[in-house]
């Protein structure tokens, strides 16, 4: 299981929302609720900057009542945020995830943005994998 690579493997197709810097806190919101994501990416020329996820969103802007339409995205983003590689498999996604408390990590090329992956996404890989298992174990049981 853990030796998929998160691309393609574990991210498959995803329309990766990428902003930029000075984008209005209040359009990156509007964006992640329109496509029903935690995470959006927030590149310079490409190249990955900053991420802003819904905790962002709550603990620096819902909860201090900051005008979230005169903010820029720059002010709120986590920047240079930890990344993988297109390469690295879902059990370093998994370690990275869990040691540091994050619910989205970037994927880049280099200092690319390509894609990014979720609890949910690695939950998704883990689940399959154990109905597999229990599905073979079974299987072996009958036999």
């Amino acid at each position: 299981m853990m030796k998929r690579k998160l691309v393609p493997d574990v991210v498959k197709s995803q329309e990766l929302i990428l902003v930029t810097e000075d984008t209005s806190v209040l359009t990156v919101s509007k964006l992640m609720a329109e496509k029903n994501i935690g995470a959006v990416l927030v590149v310079n020329h490409g190249d990955l900057v900053g991420i802003v996820t819904e905790r962002d969103l709550n603990n620096k802007v819902l909860s201090t009542q900051i005008d979230a339409f005169e903010t820029e995205v720059s002010a709120i983003m986590t920047r240079n945020p930890d990344t993988l590689s297109p390469d690295a498999d879902a059990i370093e996604a998994l370690t990275l995830m869990q040691s540091k408390h994050y619910r989205h990590l970037p994927i880049t090329q280099g200092k690319r943005a390509v894609g990014i992956v979720s609890i949910r996404d690695l939950f998704k890989l883990a689940y399959e994998h154990l109905v597999e298992e229990v599905e073979f174990r079974d299987g072996l049981m009958r036999t």
